[in-house]
């Protein structure tokens, strides 16, 4: 199934339009709030009927009602000027301190004048309609303002339609610059996908390109960054795929050997050492082979890496076992020192790796006579393995590059020069850390790989 790509300006513009209706939503509510609190304080009332009050204080009672007509035509006159929908007009009632009616608005007309209780109500019902009524009183006159009692909906209607249309303006105003701020501000990235479109697939030099903006040079930077990772593991299978044909290159040219020197034997005991070394060069390749499906495995990224409870104690014996056939047709002694159990949860198949490899690797590069010690210890949360022996070890210079695919150094007996690589992969799959050093007394090499448990 197809889905459609939304675009970063149009959500930028969506943004903003949503950004937009919170302002006025949020200005409208403010209004809102300030609007009750103001009818809540009576505060608009307040003022009218006190500057009334003023006006009426050497009036008698004719002049005072013609001055309450005045203003009641005035104040109702402006408030329809206003232009807000439905407004309905203000009510004036006009009593002597005694409660003389002296004045009353045409809605009160016929209605009994209006008592101190009920304008001190918080609103009152004339004729089916409800008001917010004020009082004032001064030593001549009670003044009494009424004010039709304004719904939700329609003071929301009033303060909305008067920001709407302001908005429906500044609307495209806001929206023009950020179309073009984010149509330019997204050109280096446009430019960005060209250059590696137009790149080879073989191209893995630098980009370096300069994306005017701050925020955008990281991306530049990071894929920079992985290009030179590309380059360095193109390198590195370079490198592989090099050694690997010149270490298979021997053992063949061997078999080649070793077969035409069985195919021209003159005699059995001539074809029998040519088997023999047939035999051997089988084997030196089955080897590497085998050790380079190892390293294979250990780097792959995809496999799953289940891990498991075993002993180390008893997997270091059986290990031990295994290559005591090899140790005694060397003329070496293999030793084992650790507690008599120590369990851990660990990639089983990484740890044999290890195991086998430094084993092998101390045979095979020991003189006869020597000893192979190997040590497990266990403190706390970490472990340690070790693997040390007494034969000709190996120089600090090269034990830096002892890692390496492929090497070997100057005094390296038979291998192939994989053995401490698939250890080193190995040791990253258990999260651990290994290192070379001298054995005992600067003689022979130690291998030690740590690691802990969590």
């Amino acid at each position: 199934m197809i889905t459609s790509q939304s675009s970063l300006q149009g959500r930028l513009l969506r943004v903003l339009l949503a950004a937009v209706v919170l302002v006025v939503a949020t200005l409208v509510v403010k209004d809102y709030l300030v609007f009750r609190s103001h009818i809540s304080d009576r505060v608009s009332q307040r003022s009218a009927a006190e500057a009334l009050g003023d006006a009426l204080a050497d009036a008698d009672e004719p002049v005072a009602a013609a001055i309450v007509r005045a203003t009641e035509l005035q104040f109702n006159r402006s408030r329809r000027a206003a232009g807000l929908p439905d407004i309905e007009d203000l009510a004036f009632e006009l009593q002597t301190p005694e409660g003389h009616l002296v004045y009353a608005s045409a809605l009160l007309t016929g209605l009994p004048a209006l008592t101190t209780q009920q304008v001190r109500q918080q609103d009152i019902e004339l004729r089916g309609r409800s008001y917010w009524p004020y009082l004032h009183e001064t030593s001549r006159w009670r003044v009494i303002l009424l004010e039709p009692v304004v719904q939700d909906t329609l003071l929301l209607r009033w303060l909305g339609g008067t920001m709407v249309p302001d908005v429906f303006v500044a609307i495209p105003l806001l929206m023009l610059p950020l179309w073009w701020a984010v149509r330019s501000g997204l050109a280096p990235l446009r430019r960005l996908v060209s250059a590696l479109a137009r790149r080879d697939a073989a191209t893995l030099t630098p980009l370096q390109l300069d994306l005017r903006y701050a925020e955008l040079q990281p991306i530049v930077g990071a894929i920079d960054s992985l290009l030179a990772r590309a380059r360095r593991h193109l390198e590195h299978e370079r490198s592989l795929t090099h050694n690997t044909a010149h270490e298979l290159r021997t053992p063949l040219a061997v078999l080649a050997a070793q077969a035409h020197a069985l195919a021209t034997a003159p005699d059995a005991a001539a074809a029998e050492l040519a088997r023999q070394g047939i035999a051997r060069g089988v084997q030196r390749t089955s080897h590497l082979v085998e050790q380079l499906l190892t390293l294979a495995g250990l780097e792959s990224p995809d496999t799953s890496r289940p891990t498991q409870t075993i002993d180390l104690v008893a997997l270091c014996r059986q290990h031990l076992i295994d290559l005591t056939p090899l140790a005694d047709a060397r003329n070496i002694e293999m030793a084992l020192e650790s507690p008599d159990q120590c369990q851990a949860t660990v990639v089983v198949p990484a740890l044999h790796s290890i195991l086998d490899n430094l084993l092998r690797n101390a045979l095979n590069h020991c003189p006869p006579g020597s000893l192979v010690e190997l040590h497990l210890t266990q403190q706390g949360g970490h472990y340690r393995i070790e693997v040390q022996d007494n034969g000709p070890g190996m120089p600090a210079e090269e034990r830096e590059r002892a890692f390496e695919r492929f090497f070997r150094g100057q005094g390296a007996g038979p291998g192939s020069g994989l053995g401490l690589a698939i250890v080193h992969e190995a040791a990253r799959l258990l999260g651990a850390r290994v290192w070379l050093a001298e054995g005992v007394g600067a003689r022979g090499l130690r291998v030690t790989v740590e690691w802990g448990v969590g």
